[in-house]
C-alpha cells in the first residue's frame, strides 16, 4: 500500500513538473489549428480592410497585427505615406487564445512570488552568513547539520601546478 501511493505520489509531481511543458505545446498546437483555418476562410469569406497610420500599427508577428484589442490577420499589406493599408479578417479563436495566454501568465506570476516566498522560509535555505545566534532563531533544522567550526575542507596550494614541456 506505501509502494502504491509513493508511486503516485510521484506520478502527480512529475505531471505537474511538465504541465508548463504540455501547456506550451497545446498553444502552440492550437495556433497552427487557427492558422490553417484562417488559410481556408481567406479564400472563402470576403475579406476586410483595416487603415492605421505605420506608427500606431501593434504587429504580432509579419501575417499579424492587434487591432482594438483583436488580432487581424494579413493577406495583403501596402504602405503609402506613412499610412498602412492592410486586407485580410479579424481572427476571434487566436484574440481568445492570446487572451487565456496572457491570463495564464499573470497568475504564474503570481505563483511564482508565492513559491519564492515559500522557498525563502524553508530552513533548507538559510543564508549561512548570518551570525549564529540569528540563524538559531530562523532556521534550527539547517544549524544542526552544520559543522561547529567554520575551517575551509579544501587545502589552499601556495604554488602553481608543474609545467609540462
Amino acid at each position: 500500500m506505501k509502494f502504491k501511493t509513493k508511486k503516485i505520489t510521484a506520478i502527480l509531481f512529475i505531471l505537474l513538473g511538465f504541465s508548463p511543458l504540455l501547456f506550451a505545446i497545446f498553444i502552440t498546437a492550437k495556433k497552427e489549428q487557427i492558422h490553417d483555418k484562417m488559410k481556408k476562410q481567406f479564400e472563402t469569406e470576403s475579406l476586410q480592410t483595416v487603415v492605421q497610420p505605420e506608427n500606431e500599427v501593434i504587429w504580432m508577428d509579419n501575417d499579424e497585427i492587434w487591432v482594438n484589442n483583436r488580432l487581424f490577420d494579413i493577406k495583403n499589406k501596402k504602405l503609402e505615406n506613412g499610412i498602412y493599408s492592410f486586407i485580410g479578417l479579424f481572427d476571434e479563436d487566436e484574440t481568445k487564445l492570446k487572451e487565456i495566454e496572457r491570463n495564464t501568465s499573470g497568475k504564474n506570476k503570481e505563483q511564482n512570488k508565492l513559491l519564492a516566498q515559500l522557498l525563502s522560509h524553508l530552513p533548507v535555505f538559510c543564508n549561512p552568513q548570518i551570525e549564529l545566534s540569528d540563524a538559531l532563531n530562523s532556521c534550527n533544522f539547517f544549524n544542526t547539520f552544520r559543522p561547529k567550526s567554520r575551517k575551509n575542507p579544501f587545502k589552499e596550494i601556495l604554488i602553481p601546478p608543474p609545467q609540462v614541456c
